[in-house]
């Protein structure tokens, strides 16, 4: 203790006079949000809603919402936590060491991102998968229990004997007999665990209507009717009245955890394989295609696989429609149709896993069924281990989930993903995961994905690990048109890339479905986010948008209702851990930076890094009606410009309703707003910007506090107050817990 003691001393003693004054300066311990709160008499307690039964009007029956939300709602600051521990999530079973070395990473994924966000109950302990079948031919067992699970002979006899075509057994023993015993062992011990998957799938949907069933199966315009609640679907709440839960994310859980398990112990052996062991084997869960990396000279004419010489690097292409299992040892492949989709619902489950070769998923064609990673009431599931891919799709793709689970997880490689809808992470009453491992990635959509958690509750995750990666989610309405009324219909509301959107029916039929959990998150690399309306960790409805960056120089560009915003009884935040970073409003740019309209929680948290914060109106720490808005920028120089005239900048907006009773809707004077604007560290700038440039801002400062309304201002009061705060030293220390 005494040899510590003194090493300290003399640390100290070396340091320079500045440092010096840093060790007794006990100022970056004052936390700086309980300060600011308490100069307008709040404390923490202050922030967030929990709505009483006796506030008339207020939505109060809205079915659907996820577990996480009114908790979230009432206690905003627990969004950092929440949003931490995804990211956190993210980062440990994708690192490298990780991913090598376990057999359980993206179950663990599957259950911490999507299940556990869904439904609790699940501790991710094991998905108890099934041995391998016993006997010579385990194979011929595994094809044959497929069989027995969906009642259907696995042998027919006519004119006293056994048909050649409908003999199970001489077919699989046909086409496996060049295929290593080594690889017949783990694919049969995966096909007994996706029967098994299967058989939970089904369990889950025992109540439901056949004839729901049916007609959920065909809806393709979610992204389009519900955000205002322009079309009703009965059959929808029917099915999530009667869906047993468990069962069908016990069914995801498992498809998960034995892809995985084969993909570890299938790449040891990919070399291995002989050209002409490709397998095709029907099921009545469908196809099983296995196709080993070397292509056989002599092509053999086949209904399931052909060759498309044109593309100069004799591509194999393979319509995997219908399919239960696809395995590619390392082709370059063409994979069209419904490509580890639910196909229907006859093919609750559907796994591709590719362990090598640059990839086309859809190719060549104008529209493409839902395809990659696409759980439509089931299961479906990419793996794909390496290579440079390209995934096309339209809607309904690349992990998508409506009352099913739809993954795609891409390991390694520099990826290409385009898709119009419903896509790209994207849930509805169910859990759409999109994971990238590491490469420069560009991510395009037109709305309603790359982190979507839509009606009914659902879960929609799209997370990278690292590489510089390009997000787009198309602004423009003259390239598609999702045109958005607050910006003159020219730019688009995408609900993307972070966002939690529900269907507000109040306006329509009154049936209110709550938004469920949308979150993009990306670990390292410098990142841009490009995108209209309702995007970057927004909320709208009882949802709950979240977005995570960790560390690069990355660019936000968006319009409005964005990066950290919401409207509507929500909760929304953008997390940037790292890097200099530029946050970019543009066109009628505003409702952003921490922004919040009609009881809604939106926190921008930006730490470290020199930034720049840039809108035209009602930005950067704004509450407006009965909102908590805030944005808090911790360390490095930062520069704020806002258009002239305009609130913002750690200000709540004031009505006369907060101090007097609607007569019709007095839950407004029930409830407190907040906005706040907190900077700690740096040199940083605070400017207005108007036609005739740029110059400082009559109220915020560097080194300053403000309060909007001031205490002279005769709205000060009813529980509305914005605050600002410029500060030197300090800390939150609700953001720094997880710091080493």
């Amino acid at each position: 203790m005494r040899t510590t003691l003194v090493l300290c001393m003399a640390l100290v003693l070396l340091l320079p006079s500045r440092a010096c004054l840093q060790v007794t300066d006990t100022s970056h311990k004052t936390d700086r949000l309980a300060q600011i709160l308490k100069e307008v008499g709040f404390t923490r307690d202050d922030l967030g809603y929990e709505p009483k039964g006796y506030w008339n009007r207020f939505p109060l029956d809205v079915p659907h919402k996820l577990t996480s939300f009114d908790a979230l709602f009432a206690e905003p600051l627990k969004l950092y936590d929440y949003a931490r521990v995804m990211a956190n999530t993210v980062e440990f079973y994708f690192a490298p060491g990780v991913a090598d070395t376990t057999n359980d990473g993206l179950y663990k994924l599957v259950y911490n991102l999507g299940v556990d966000k869904k439904l609790g109950g699940f501790r991710s302990y094991s998905a108890n998968l099934s041995p391998a079948p016993q006997g010579d031919q385990l194979m011929v067992e595994a094809i044959e229990e497929i069989f027995r699970y969906a009642n259907q002979p696995v042998r027919m006899k006519t004119f006293g004997s056994v048909s050649a075509r409908f003999d199970s057994a001489s077919a699989t023993l046909q086409a496996i007999e060049k295929l290593p015993d080594t690889v017949q062992v783990i694919v049969a011990q995966l096909l007994v665990n996706l029967t098994e998957a299967a058989r939970w799938r089904d369990l889950a949907f025992r109540n439901c209507d056949p004839e729901d069933m049916r007609l959920a199966f065909g809806i393709r315009d979610l992204a389009s009717t519900q955000s205002d609640g322009q079309v009703y679907y009965p059959e929808l709440d029917d099915i999530a009245a009667a869906i047993d839960w468990a069962s069908l994310h016990y069914a995801a859980l498992k498809a998960a955890a034995a892809a995985e398990q084969a993909e570890r112990s299938l790449m040891r052996l990919k070399k291995g394989i002989p050209a002409g062991a490709e397998v095709e084997l029907e099921s009545p869960l469908g196809k099983v295609i296995i196709l080993p990396a070397a292509i056989p000279k002599e092509v053999v004419p086949s209904k399931l696989v052909s060759r498309l010489p044109s593309t100069g690097d004799n591509r194999t292409v393979i319509d995997a429609s219908n399919c239960l299992l696809v395995i590619d040892f390392g082709r370059n492949m063409i994979y069209q149709g419904s490509v580890a989709a639910t196909s229907s619902l006859l093919n609750p489950i559907s796994v591709v896993i590719d362990l090598d070769g640059d990839d086309l998923y859809g190719h060549g064609r104008q529209q493409y069924p839902p395809s990659a990673g696409v759980g439509l009431l089931g299961v479906g599931l990419v793996l794909d281990s390496r290579g440079d891919d390209e995934y096309n799709g339209s809607v309904c793709a690349q992990g998508m989930g409506m009352f099913g689970v739809g993954v795609l997880c891409d390991r390694e490689g520099n990826d290409s993903y385009r898709a119009e809808l419903s896509a790209q992470g994207c849930g509805y009453f169910g859990i759409g995961l999109h994971f990238d491992g590491t490469g420069d990635d560009e991510y395009y959509i037109y709305g309603n994905g790359q982190g979507l958690g839509g009606v009914g509750g659902g879960v929609g995750v799209c997370a990278s690990y690292s590489g510089d990666d390009t997000y787009t989610a198309e602004p423009y309405a003259d390239v598609y048109n999702r045109g958005d009324y607050h910006s003159d219909h020219k730019i688009n509301g995408n609900e993307a890339q972070g966002a939690g959107f529900g269907r507000r029916g109040d306006g329509s039929d009154g049936h209110a479905w709550a938004g469920g959990l949308g979150a993009i998150i990306d670990i390292d690399g410098n990142d841009r986010y490009y995108s209209g309306n309702w995007t970057v960790g927004v909320g709208y409805w009882f949802g709950t948008g979240i977005a995570v960056d960790r560390s690069g120089d990355d660019h936000y560009e968006s319009c409005y209702f964005t990066q950290a915003s919401g409207a509507h009884y929500c909760n929304g935040i953008l997390l940037d851990e790292g890097g200099n970073d530029r946050h970019e409003l543009y066109e009628t740019a505003g409702a952003g930076l921490g922004f919040g309209w009609d009881y809604t929680n939106a926190l921008l948290i930006n730490k470290g890094g020199d930034d720049t914060y840039t809108a035209k109106i009602i930005s950067m720490g704004l509450a407006q009606i009965r909102s908590v808005a805030l944005l808090a920028d911790i360390g490095g120089d930062d520069q704020y410009e806002l258009g002239a005239g305009t609130p913002g900048l750690g200000e709540a907006t004031y009505r006369r309703d907060y101090k007097v009773p609607s007569l019709l809707t007095p839950y407004y004077t029930y409830a407190k707003s907040f906005g706040g604007l907190l900077d700690i560290g740096g040199e940083d700038k605070y400017l207005v910007t108007d036609t005739s440039g740029l110059r400082p801002h009559p109220v915020a400062r560097d080194d300053h506090l403000w309060l909007q309304p001031s205490r002279e201002d005769g709205a000060f009061g009813a529980n509305n107050y914005g605050i600002g705060l410029d500060v030197s030293s300090g800390t939150v220390p609700e953001f720094f817990k997880w710091d080493r």
